[in-house]
């Protein structure tokens, strides 16, 4: 299967401490350079499920860009569709303490302002996909674009990123085959508070299946035929939840490219959620 991520790509650079993070002081550790984003990040996921996946983002030829680059082709990701960022690509600085769980991050973004309705479109121009996956780290405009050019012709999948970002989404709802936002997300989107009632609100603003990922109470999973909760998996107590979020979308796709109903889509995203937090390269 042929996918299109467009959206986001970062260098992440990762620090973990080997003891209490002391705050106004250095701290002995680890650090690792990685790609990461939230597109880029589905877009390894689903290449780990055996699909070709084809990266839009904001690239140049700077250093960073060159090693992002890299990264991607080495992870089996193709990256020849990048579109010149105006200032590289996404960068992602973040902490975290011994236990793996995140102290502070920093998140520039800049680059992704190069992703403009008039330099995306011609990049989709005559491109074979299955499946198209956004994420809203992308303009507003550019999201509903993509969406309307593109939502007759092919499934169209959006990650909202976090709940300031989601609600760029919004128009581009009734053109697109379903999204995947947390509950925090969610709520952000509808003004809705339970996971019910979001999932009706998101339905009635034009998404076609509606996936609510909840952590440990599982994801809850809506369309016109079908609605209920797939319970999460067990993981011991303790278990970092980074990268759970983009491997659940991964999974989904995967689900829907293989014409799965949503409460089997639900099971592959959770699925491949828990097979990417029991992996040893989670983290560090």
């Amino acid at each position: 299967m042929n996918i299109i991520a467009l959206g986001g790509v970062n260098l992440d650079i990762l620090g973990q401490s080997d003891g209490t993070f002391a705050f106004g002081d250095s701290n002995p550790g680890r650090v690792r350079f990685r790609a990461g984003g939230v597109s880029h990040n589905i877009a390894a996921e689903l290449v780990r499920l055996g699909h070709h996946v084809s990266l839009i983002s904001a690239l140049g030829s700077d250093h960073a860009s060159m090693t992002v680059r890299a990264m991607c082709l080495s992870e089996g990701i193709d990256t020849d569709l990048c579109v010149p960022g105006n200032s590289g690509p996404g960068v992602y600085l973040c902490l975290h303490g011994p236990d793996g769980d995140m102290i502070a991050a920093v998140n520039d973004m800049r680059g992704m302002g190069s992703l403009q309705p008039e330099a995306v479109l011609p990049q989709l121009e005559g491109l074979d996909m299955d499946l198209m996956v956004m994420d809203c780290n992308l303009p507003e405009d550019t999201l509903t674009a993509a969406a309307r050019a593109w939502g007759n012709r092919v499934p169209i999948f959006i990650d909202p990123v976090s709940a300031f970002k989601a609600r760029r989404c919004l128009k581009a709802l009734p053109f697109v085959s379903a999204v995947k936002p947390n509950l925090t997300e969610a709520r952000a989107m509808t003004g809705r508070e339970s996971a019910g009632d979001c999932v009706s609100a998101l339905l009635d603003l034009g998404a076609k299946r509606v996936f609510i990922s909840m952590g440990a109470a599982g994801v809850f999973y809506a369309s016109e035929k079908e609605r209920g909760v797939c319970p999460a998996i067990p993981l011991p107590e303790g278990t970092s939840l980074t990268g759970a979020g983009d491997a659940l979308c991964a999974g989904l796709i995967s689900g829907m490219l293989k014409g799965l109903s949503d409460a089997e889509c639900a099971g592959e995203g959770v699925r491949c959620a828990d097979a990417r937090l029991r992996r040893t390269d989670a983290f560090l």
